[in-house]
């Protein structure tokens, strides 16, 4: 969608732009490197990555954008404050929204109905470049409200969009297994070493490095883990199917399931709200 965009963020979104394609052509070079180097990818699992990504992109540019920006400016009419428009007020969105796009992510984990879309992401059991595509359909139209405390303290929703979607872009690069660990750089961004970590399914891995683009918000609240033993990709229980639209709705049919079961109606919110690893206790 086009918006009448002022004039410090048309070189800012042009070359976003830009970079989002040369992300794009460096996933499928990488994929076609694999391929003819012969490496060990499950190739069904890259295929489904791009069949999710392809109709998340198409809803993200079309109805989810218009959604996000309706929603944030309906709020940012609340405001009282207005701050301008210039490359350090750019800068400091940034940052703003980094750490409330680490809250949102501990959210996305720590909360089931959240857990529901999020898990999408994490359901590859392999891990290259093209898990950064894999998505889910839903989870544009629910993040949003976490960022609503930008525009009440007077960012301008494009302003918003623009940071979100720098944080979006930086975490491209690092959903692969080639780029071992960056010594100092791990202490303070988000890196391949530390977002492999986040992928993985061991014991120790499970539920560190929310970070976006800095990885000092896990140091700072206790979720910070570095790269050690190997990781095993995927859940911890694994949905054994390449169907876009399962991996979309698997999570959401687990839920429904748990809630036929629940006996009370406590439990069958804590199924929707609870951690996604609770389980009600036993009847004797």
């Amino acid at each position: 969608m086009n918006f009448d965009l002022p004039p410090e963020l048309n070189w800012i979104t042009q070359h976003l732009e830009q970079f989002a394609i040369l992300m794009l052509v460096i996933i499928v070079v990488e994929v076609a490197i694999d391929f003819v180097a012969n490496q060990r990818r499950d190739y069904r699992e890259t295929m489904a990555n791009f069949a999710v990504g392809v109709v998340h992109e198409l809803l993200s540019d079309t109805i989810a954008i218009v959604f996000i920006y309706v929603g944030l400016s309906y709020f940012s009419a609340f405001s009282p404050f207005s701050i301008p428009i210039n490359i350090w007020t750019i800068l400091l969105a940034i940052l703003i929204g980094d750490f409330l796009y680490y809250w949102n992510h501990l959210a996305e984990h720590r909360i089931r109905i959240l857990w529901a879309h999020h898990s999408v992401h994490h359901s590859s059991t392999d891990f290259n470049l093209s898990v950064a595509l894999r998505l889910a359909w839903t989870e544009d139209f629910i993040l949003w409200i976490f960022y609503i405390p930008m525009v009440l303290v007077g960012f301008h929703p494009l302003v918003v969009l623009l940071s979100l979607e720098v944080i979006g872009l930086y975490q491209v690069w690092i959903h692969n297994q080639k780029i071992g660990r960056l010594g100092i750089l791990d202490e303070f961004l988000n890196t391949p070493s530390l977002h492999r970590v986040h992928h993985g399914a061991n014991s120790q891995y499970i539920d560190k490095n929310y970070g976006g683009i800095l990885s000092i918000w896990d140091k700072l609240f206790g979720t910070y883990e570095p790269e050690q033993e190997k990781v095993v990709y995927g859940l911890t229980q694994n949905i054994q199917t390449q169907n876009p639209i399962k991996i979309n709705l698997f999570e959401y049919f687990r839920i429904w399931s748990d809630i036929k079961q629940s006996r009370t109606l406590a439990e069958a919110l804590r199924r929707i709200f609870g951690s996604p690893d609770w389980q009600p206790r036993q009847r004797p």
